[in-house]
C-alpha cells in the first residue's frame, strides 16, 4: 500500500503527505488537509507537472506515477479491487523479459579497459603510465579522459601534462587492440566551467559540427582509432543537463557517425540507474554508435546519506541482483544486448562503520572509509590497494553469493565490498546469460598487473 506519513515525518519518497497519513500524488494527498511537499508532481502519467509525461525507455507508468518495469507498474497490483491499473498511453503496460543466452557472447566478446590518465599525477603509488598497461584480452583501451571548451567546444586536455601520455597510449594499438579516446566523464559535468558543456554542445547544429570536427582532428593529430562519449547526464537538472538533451544526443551521434565515415569507432556510457538513465534515448542511438558502455558500478557509496529512500547503511555498489534489475529498462526500449558492454569494477567502495561490531551488508555507516595508501582518498581503494592488504594483514574477505560481491573489514572500522577474480568471472557469466556483446572495466589502472583479472 502507500506509504505512511504525518505532520513532522514527510514523505521518504518526496510526494504529498494527504490528511490521512498516506503519500501519493493524487488530489486526495495533494489537496485540502496535506501536510507536506503538497505541490509535489508524479514522476509520469495524468499526475505529472503538465499531466502528458510519458516514462522514458517505455517503462510502464503506475497507477501511482511512478515509472517501473514490475508488476506494480504495469499491471493493476490490486486486480481484486480493478482500480489501480497501469496507466494507459504514458509507457508500455505490459512487462518485457530479459534476454537469455546460453552462449559466452559477452566472454568472446568485446573487453574494453578504461586508462584513467590521472592516475600517473595524483596517485602517490601504484601509478601506471600507459607503455606499463597489461593489455592482455583487451579489445579497445579508452584514454580517460579529455574535456571540450565550453565556448569553441575543441577538445582540450583535462590536464596540460595529459598530452605527453596520448601517443605512448595510442603506440599500444595492435591489429587485435584499437586505442580510443573518452570524452567528458563525471567531474567534466561538476560545478564550474564546464557544468553545461554538453547541453550547449548539442543544443545546435554548428556547434555540433564545431565538437565533431575537432574531435576528428585530435584522434588524426594523436592517432586515436575511435570516440567514446561519457556525459554524466544528460537532462540532469543537478548535473548541467536541459530538457531537450535526449534527442540532441541522438543528433549528435547520428552526424558523428557520418561524419566518421567509417574511419573512426564511436561508443557512449550510459547511466545504470533508471533515474540518470532516463535522459537518454538508447533505442534512438543504437543504429549510429558501434556499442554502448553500462556502467554496472557505483550504485551505491558513502553519498547514499544524502538519499531520502536510501540512507546510512552498508550496501555493496555492484550487487548483481540490482545490475540485474538496472538492465531492464534497456529490454523495455527493445535495445539490442549484443551492442551492450556490462561494465566491471577494479575498485572498491568503502564505508566507515557506525559500530565496529556490526559489519556485514545492512549495517550502519557514518561517512567514507579510511583512504588507501596510494590512492589516498576516502571511500575508495583499488584492488591493487585490496589484494595487498589482504596478503599483508592475513584478512579472509566473506563472499555474498546472492549479490556476487566480496568485503572484508579494515583498520578498525572500515568496511569494502570488491570484486576479484571469481566474482568477476560470475558476473562474466552472468553477461553472457543477458546475451551482451562484451565487458568494460573502470579502471585498468587499478589493477596490480593492469588488465590482468579477466
Amino acid at each position: 500500500g502507500p506509504i505512511q506519513c504525518g505532520p513532522g515525518s514527510p514523505c521518504k519518497d518526496n510526494s504529498c503527505c494527504g490528511p490521512e497519513g498516506k503519500c501519493g500524488y493524487k488530489e486526495h494527498n495533494c489537496g485540502a488537509g496535506c501536510t507536506s511537499n503538497c505541490d509535489a508532481k508524479a514522476m509520469c502519467g495524468i499526475d505529472s507537472a503538465d499531466g502528458k509525461t510519458p516514462c522514458a525507455l517505455k517503462l510502464c507508468c503506475s497507477y501511482y506515477g511512478w515509472c517501473g518495469t514490475e508488476d506494480v507498474h504495469c499491471y493493476d497490483p490490486e486486480p481484486q479491487f480493478g482500480k489501480t491499473p497501469c496507466q494507459q498511453g504514458f509507457g508500455s503496460c505490459q512487462k518485457y523479459p530479459s534476454p537469455s543466452c546460453s552462449g559466452n557472447s559477452a566472454s568472446t566478446g568485446r573487453r574494453v579497459g578504461y586508462y584513467a590518465g590521472w592516475n600517473t599525477r595524483e596517485r602517490l603509488c601504484d601509478k601506471v603510465s600507459p607503455s606499463q598497461i597489461n593489455t592482455k584480452g583487451l579489445t579497445h583501451l579508452f584514454y580517460s579522459f579529455v574535456f571540450f571548451d565550453p565556448s569553441s567546444f575543441n577538445i582540450v586536455p583535462m590536464n596540460a601534462a595529459d598530452v605527453d601520455l596520448y601517443r605512448e597510449f595510442t603506440k599500444l594499438a595492435t591489429n587485435g587492440l584499437q586505442t580510443w579516446v573518452a570524452i567528458g566523464g563525471w567531474s567534466f559535468s561538476d560545478k564550474g566551467p564546464y557544468r553545461t558543456a554538453w547541453s550547449d554542445m548539442c543544443g545546435s547544429a554548428a556547434n555540433r559540427a564545431a565538437f565533431i570536427k575537432s574531435t576528428i582532428a585530435f584522434m588524426e593529430q594523436y592517432g586515436f582509432q575511435g570516440a567514446d562519449l561519457d556525459w554524466e547526464y544528460p537532462e540532469e537538472v543537478n548535473r548541467g543537463g536541459r530538457p531537450g538533451d535526449a534527442d540532441n544526443l541522438v543528433l549528435l551521434v547520428k552526424e558523428m557517425q557520418a561524419a566518421f565515415a567509417g574511419r573512426f569507432g564511436l561508443s557512449l556510457t550510459l547511466a545504470p540507474d533508471y533515474w540518470y538513465l532516463r535522459g537518454f534515448k538508447p533505442k534512438a542511438m543504437e543504429p549510429y554508435v558501434d556499442f554502448f558502455g553500462f556502467m554496472a558500478y557505483d550504485l551505491h557509496g558513502p553519498w547514499d546519506t544524502d538519499v531520502k529512500a536510501l540512507g546510512s547503511i552498508v550496501r555493496p555498489q555492484t550487487d548483481i541482483t540490482e545490475i540485474y534489475q538496472n538492465f531492464k529498462p534497456l529490454w523495455f526500449d527493445g535495445v539490442d544486448p549484443k551492442k551492450v558492454n556490462m561494465g566491471l569494477a577494479y575498485y572498491g567502495r568503502s564505508y566507515k562503520l557506525a559500530d565496529a561490531s556490526c559489519s556485514k551488508m545492512g549495517c550502519a555507516f557514518k561517512g567514507p572509509g579510511a583512504a588507501g595508501e596510494c590512492t589516498a582518498f576516502e571511500g575508495v581503494l583499488s584492488n591493487r590497494e585490496i589484494q595487498s592488504m589482504i596478503e599483508k594483514e592475513g584478512i579472509t574477505p566473506y563472499f555474498n553469493q546472492t549479490a556476487m560481491v566480496k568485503y572484508f573489514t579494515y583498520a578498525g572500522d572500515s568496511w569494502v565490498g570488491y570484486d576479484d577474480d571469481e566474482t568477476l568471472t560470475l558476473k562474466e557469466l552472468f553477461a553472457n546469460s543477458l546475451c551482451l556483446g562484451g565487458l568494460m572495466i573502470w579502471s585498468i589502472d587499478y589493477d596490480a598487473q593492469a588488465g590482468a583479472q579477466l
